[in-house]
């Protein structure tokens, strides 16, 4: 008799005797499992390796991608939101903190100096000069499209700074009067001014004046890290201040101009 049997693929003559599913363990667990599993199980295997695969070269490209953007100051944010803007206009994950066009001065609060709008830029210099802007937030980006110093010896950028009138806070200070000419992060303590807790001196030959800076200024937890025109110039740490608004700085004869200021999240 010609008999198919419904537990295995075998025809034959005369009775066919059943197939006996084989048992296998896997994480403690009896399976059972029919002749033909084994190929299914090696082709699932070697499609899962290759996925694994495809992922860990995805995650070392993405790595590599984002250590060099983090060397010329630029974030994974950035490049995500203006391709975003682009596409979808402006998405709520790229919204800022605060940002300012310097059409008007009516977000600042002067606490000295000469501070002005001229042509749709902030400008302050000829003596002590400190203007500032409220946050709450702890962690951010400073942005400063363009920072033009004409004259004097330099100015600063505030950031974690309460109480204006005897500020607490940081400066981040772009100095060529700090001889032989150096960006600096300082500390600020009731108005006062300490030395600073991290220096480096600018190249030879650095050019200070009359020439348009972008200025970016990460701050994260205890660590600050600053770049000027996308080259990282200068890392520092303190763990005094928390959280607070931003502002900028000016001394002595300084002449300088600021345009274009976003305060935004952390990549």
């Amino acid at each position: 008799m010609i008999r198919q049997h419904l537990s295995g693929s075998c025809i034959v003559t005369g009775e066919c005797a059943p197939l006996r599913p084989r048992r296998s363990c896997i994480f403690g667990v009896f399976v059972i499992k029919s002749p033909g599993d084994d190929n299914m199980l090696k082709r699932s295997s070697g499609t899962a390796q290759a996925f694994i695969e495809y992922i860990l070269i995805f995650g070392l490209v993405t790595a590599v991608a984002s250590l060099s953007l983090a060397a010329m100051g630029v974030s994974a944010r950035d490049v995500y939101c203006t391709m975003a803007k682009s596409v979808a206009g402006n998405p709520v994950s790229c919204a800022h903190y605060f940002a300012d066009d310097f059409s008007n001065l009516s977000a600042w609060t002067i606490i000295n100096g000469n501070w002005r709008n001229e042509n749709g830029q902030l400008c302050g210099g000829g003596r002590e000069g400190r203007i500032f802007v409220p946050l709450s937030e702890r962690n951010y980006v400073i942005n400063v499209r363009m920072a033009l110093l004409q004259q004097g010896n330099g100015y600063g950028i505030y950031f974690r700074a309460t109480g204006f009138d005897r500020v607490d806070g940081y400066t981040f200070q772009y100095d060529p009067g700090y001889s032989p000419g150096a960006f600096l992060f300082r500390k600020w303590v009731k108005g006062n001014e300490l030395s600073p807790f991290a220096r480096t001196n600018a190249p030879s030959g650095y050019t200070w004046h009359n020439v348009s800076r972008q200025i970016r200024i990460e701050v994260n937890g205890n660590t600050f890290t600053a770049y000027v025109d996308g080259q990282r110039v200068l890392t520092g740490s303190d763990n005094t201040y928390t959280y607070g608004g931003v502002g900028f700085r000016t001394w002595d004869a300084t002449q300088v101009c600021f345009d274009d200021l976003s305060v935004d999240p952390l990549p």
